[in-house]
């Protein structure tokens, strides 16, 4: 079951601060796929896991100035129980102090666009070679634009296997950003869906890659999208998560757990691939955490393999 949760003002407590990001313990840090800006209120979408009864707090659009204490102080407080994913470090650390269970899920890469990440001849070499087949650009956002998006996810890699769900953004919607590599008869090749949660760092959520795609294309994409973003005062371009695994071997007994069962289903996905394509670009890797409220229990766990499609996926 999969809802949308929108607040409104009344609902906001007059004797709670404003805590606005400047002010904020976390900084500007969100979960991996909330995003803020375009809206005026808090906007949750909630999936509520059947047995445990938790509520997994999948995505969160926020003001500008929203800060993650403020969403916590107004709502996630309140709630009996819930989940979120895509926690860095600080985020994991704030609400382990508030008594919530954490594990390492796996890391994030992140690329610091005023580095060599984008110009590194691992890269460089394929986008040259994808030049001869097109072009990447910005797909400004419209209707047509999503529904050729989700066309082209039909067609796209992996399109016709069951595909996971509330794990990152997949729809263009306003206040995410499209790019795309096509040819010069207007055949997409290549697409990536960006989110932002700050003015100065943007989120990859959906990549996809045609079955007949040339070489370099995914390449010239974030190279493109990479330099627009730095021309807007974007500093920091995350590539998402790189689920199960880890900068080190010093885990906990839940987080091998959750490692153990993410490598026996890394063939499904190609999670060496994209491993291996996002060290490209010689991103600095950082925990991703995985938090639970009252605890994060086996059967949560279960649970969210189902909800995820990660179940399906590992044995369709």
């Amino acid at each position: 079951m999969s809802l949308s949760i929108i607040p409104t003002r009344s609902a906001m407590l007059p004797h709670t601060p404003t805590r606005t990001i400047a002010e904020s313990l976390v900084g500007p840090d969100l979960p991996l796929s909330w995003a803020r800006g375009g809206v005026d209120q808090p906007a949750l979408t909630v999936r509520q896991l059947p047995i445990s009864r938790l509520s997994w707090v999948a995505y969160a659009d926020l003001p500008a100035c929203y800060s993650f204490e403020q969403l916590y102080d107004d709502w996630l407080q309140d709630m009996p129980g819930a989940m979120i994913r895509g926690c860095g470090p600080a985020l994991a650390s704030f609400l382990s102090q508030r008594g919530w269970a954490t594990a390492r899920a796996g890391v994030e890469a992140l690329v610091d666009l005023d580095g060599d990440g984008m110009r590194r001849r691992a890269v460089t070499k394929m986008v040259k070679q994808a030049r001869r087949h097109g072009a990447a650009r910005e797909i400004i956002w419209s209707e047509g634009g999503a529904t050729q998006l989700r066309a082209f996810a039909a067609r796209a890699r992996y399109g016709g296997r069951p595909q996971l769900h509330d794990l990152f953004r997949t729809e263009f919607v306003p206040g995410t950003r499209l790019f795309i590599f096509d040819h010069e008869d207007g055949v997409w090749q290549g697409a990536i869906l960006i989110s932002s949660p700050s003015p100065t760092a943007a989120v990859t959520e959906l990549m996809l890659r045609a079955p007949d795609a040339p070489g370099g294309v995914m390449e010239s994409l974030f190279a493109f999208a990479g330099a627009q973003l730095r021309e807007e005062g974007v500093r920091r371009l995350s590539l998402n998560e790189a689920p199960f695994h880890h900068i080190d071997g010093d885990l906990r007994p839940g987080e091998r757990l959750i490692s153990a069962v993410g490598q026996s289903m890394r063939y499904v996905y190609n999670a060496e691939g994209l491993l291996r394509f996002k060290a490209k670009f010689a991103p600095q890797w950082r925990p991703v955490y995985l938090c639970a409220r009252p605890r994060l229990s086996l059967l949560v766990l279960a649970e969210l393999f189902v909800a995820s499609g990660c179940l399906r996926l590992a044995i369709g």
